[in-house]
């Protein structure tokens, strides 16, 4: 790990929520109920885009004669039960936070989740208050595609792409904080595999634990 690191940035999904699982199982709900199988990069098309924009993208990419409303009403009722009482942190997770909020690292969040899923899991695993500043991108009104978003946090804590670390399990959200100048740390997901190889390659570091950091 970089060693003059003054801030980091953390996605959640496959970052620090081990939710990737619970993803992609409504995912398989949704689609299956409506006759299709999951295409095998419709969980990389749609992870950097938030409710709205992938709900726009899934009704257009399926031709479903649906209000994109409905579809993300759909998906709000399948997960907010999840997140509310189910997801956890990934392993030594929480380790690490600590460790870094001992160090007097500033902490921020950018995530392509919803404030009504991200909080209460935050709160039960008793993480919120380790935060300076939180970010999605349905506040952002923009995407991961981008280093826009990253930027935004950076100015809001005070601090330089330079100085700062952004932690993502996504391939195009690493590329787009190495594009902003920050340093890009991939974190593993056991059910990402194939796009470990990938990730290796765009980022700074590569870690399959946060085990590895402590």
């Amino acid at each position: 790990m970089k060693k003059d690191i003054k801030g980091i940035i953390f996605d959640l999904d496959g970052t620090l929520f081990d939710s990737c699982a619970m993803w992609h199982k409504i995912d398989e709900i949704f689609l299956n109920k409506r006759g299709f199988e999951v295409p095998s990069d419709y969980a990389k098309a749609i992870a950097p885009l938030g409710l709205v924009k992938a709900a726009s993208y899934t009704k257009e990419r399926f031709h479903l004669d649906e209000k994109e409303e409905d579809i993300i009403k759909e998906w709000h009722d399948l997960a907010l039960y999840e997140y509310t009482y189910n997801v956890n942190l990934k392993p030594f997770a929480l380790e690490y936070l600590k460790k870094l909020k001992e160090n007097n690292i500033k902490l921020a969040i950018a995530t392509a989740n919803d404030k009504d899923f991200y909080l209460p899991c935050l709160k039960r695993n008793k993480i919120l208050d380790y935060f300076d500043y939180i970010c999605d991108v349905n506040e952002f009104k923009g995407s991961k595609n981008t280093p826009e978003i990253y930027l935004r946090v950076a100015s809001a804590i005070n601090l330089e792409p330079k100085d700062m670390a952004v932690f993502e399990d996504i391939p195009q959200a690493l590329i787009s904080a190495k594009n902003g100048g920050f340093y890009a740390v991939a974190v593993d997901d056991l059910l990402e595999i194939s796009l470990r190889e990938e990730k290796i390659k765009i980022s700074d570091l590569f870690i399959t634990s946060f085990k590895e950091l402590l």
